[in-house]
């Protein structure tokens, strides 16, 4: 490998994991108020729900359209994702069920 190419992915390293890793560093040591804790708890599961609401629901051309393959993987890890409450499973079921679906 030239050398080059090994600064340059080396420094792709440093740029990516610095400005990930000093802000959890800090914050791991700060005390959250409890409200502030309990809307972070629902971050992720709001930004999830924003990347996958436009995927089921919108038109290759820009319009409204469903996809019947997404809106039942859809359906399926929100029945998931209430009763247990998982997202990591609702995520690893989503891909599962969404690729089961799409191989017919």
């Amino acid at each position: 490998m030239r050398l080059e190419i090994l600064l340059i992915i080396l420094g792709m390293t440093a740029v990516t994991f610095i400005p990930r890793f000093l802000p959890m560093a800090f914050m791991s040591r700060l005390k959250v108020p409890k409200r502030l804790s309990v809307f972070l708890e629902y971050v992720p599961v709001a930004v999830l729900a924003a990347l996958v609401f436009p995927a089921v629901f919108a038109a290759d051309e820009g319009g409204f359209g469903i996809d019947p393959t997404l809106l039942l993987s859809a359906g399926i890890v929100l029945l998931f994702s209430y009763k247990l409450r998982n997202l990591w499973g609702a995520v690893v079921l989503g891909m599962a069920v969404y690729w089961g679906l799409s191989s017919f």
